[in-house]
């Protein structure tokens, strides 16, 4: 409860002894003061939380009164002679709170002091928590504001890791598309060279989207390096020539299922890995949970690369399992994450598995020019309002040339 200034206004200072007696009873500090030129300065600087104002030496017209009660902030009680209803009416519509009638009653005077000194503490906790709530606001945006600034900076980090070119793969040409569902997400792909004949390709989707998934798939980007000499899981050292050996999709698989262990990051993902000898198109692949990759032949036939494997991270028991394909020229491998599968047509049906494969085999019945699967499909994304998943697309097609 506020302590309770009360500032007594009348002709004389001197007046009402009897007012402040019983306000001082209730202890209630009491100052009082004559109303004059400078009284606005006087309630500034006495700083009340009420104000009495005695009437009886003043007509209601009079400026200072009309200036008090409507300049301050303060509420103030009015004391009138008995029966001055006309008054009553006309204090309260200028802006006084309330008024009591002389003689003054104790109890009733009590009474209307404490409900304007709970009005006055209500409104100070009003204002206490509306200030609060601007200084959160304040706090709040200023957050919001550096969440976006390095929102952007990690989105431009996992720009840099989607490949920028892949023209110097031999008898292979490429086509992707990378979109996440927000700022970031957790889909990564990568194309490299193992070697002078054998290519590496990876596209990793991690559980989820958002902040989370996409540190982890930067840390899955930075863990599949071809440096031997840091520890690269994609060759190691030999003693003799050529001094390296390539390490299977196999056990690239594995050695992420110790690295990225679902109980350390509380996150799994699914790949699909594969090593490629570019010059016979034999290719070694595996896995792991990942939506299988369509292989659209040259004669227009469509295959998808199987093989089982659990997400990776949970470290089954059960053997992940490495497969072989052969690319013959002009053959097309379509690879992708479960995000594309999310799409969704003009009637809000999602795309799904069979309506992909729908999709493409109206694709290459009238469309014969390269990566076309992936240029008519990033149309479909950009007519998507929002997507609920991330998503990624890589398309090969490998034609024999040397």
């Amino acid at each position: 409860m506020t302590h309770g200034k009360i500032l007594i206004l009348n002709k004389d200072k001197e007046e009402n002894s009897d007012i402040k007696k019983i306000l001082r009873k209730y202890g209630y500090e009491v100052i009082t003061r004559p109303i004059g030129t400078n009284i606005n300065q006087a309630i500034t600087m006495i700083a009340p939380h009420i104000i009495l104002m005695v009437d009886e030496y003043h007509e209601v017209n009079d400026q200072q009164i009309l200036n008090i009660l409507q300049t301050i902030n303060i509420p103030v009680i009015i004391i009138l002679k008995a029966n001055e209803e006309a008054k009553k009416l006309t204090y309260i519509k200028m802006g006084a709170k309330d008024y009591i009638e002389a003689p003054i009653d104790e109890a009733k005077l009590i009474l209307k002091v404490k409900n304007q000194l709970k009005i006055v503490e209500l409104q100070e906790d009003l204002h206490r928590t509306k200030k609060a709530l601007e200084e959160s606001i304040f706090t709040i945006n200023n957050q919001k504001i550096e969440l976006e600034h390095n929102l952007n900076m990690a989105s431009k980090i996992q720009e840099a890791l989607i490949p920028q070119s892949l023209g110097s793969i031999p008898n292979c040409s490429f086509a992707w598309h990378f979109q996440p569902s927000g700022k970031v997400g957790g889909d990564i792909f990568d194309v490299f060279m193992l070697d002078e004949d054998h290519m590496g390709v990876y596209v990793i989707d991690v559980m989820g989207h958002g902040v989370a998934s996409s540190m982890l798939a930067v840390a899955l980007s930075e863990s599949l390096i071809l440096d031997i000499d840091r520890g690269s899981p994609l060759k190691r050292k030999l003693d003799q020539y050529p001094y390296y050996e390539i390490v299977s999709p196999l056990e690239v698989i594995k050695y992420l299922n110790r690295r990225f262990p679902f109980t350390k990051y509380q996150h799994y993902f699914t790949i699909f890995y594969m090593v490629l000898n570019t010059k016979t198109g034999v290719g070694k692949y595996v896995r792991g949970a990942h939506p299988s990759p369509i292989l659209i032949k040259s004669d227009g036939n469509i295959l998808e690369l199987d093989g089982y494997g659990t997400p990776v991270g949970f470290e089954f028991t059960e053997e992940y399992e490495e497969n072989t394909v052969y690319l013959d020229s002009g053959d097309n491998l379509f690879i992708y994450t479960d995000g594309l599968l999310e799409l969704r047509d003009q009637a809000g049906d999602t795309l799904e598995h069979d309506g992909l494969m729908r999709h493409i085999k109206k694709e290459i019945r009238y469309n014969h020019h390269n990566h076309y699967l992936t240029t008519n499909l990033k149309q479909k994304i950009s007519q998507q309002k929002t997507l609920k998943d991330d998503l990624s697309i890589l398309e090969m097609k490998w034609v024999k040339f040397i």
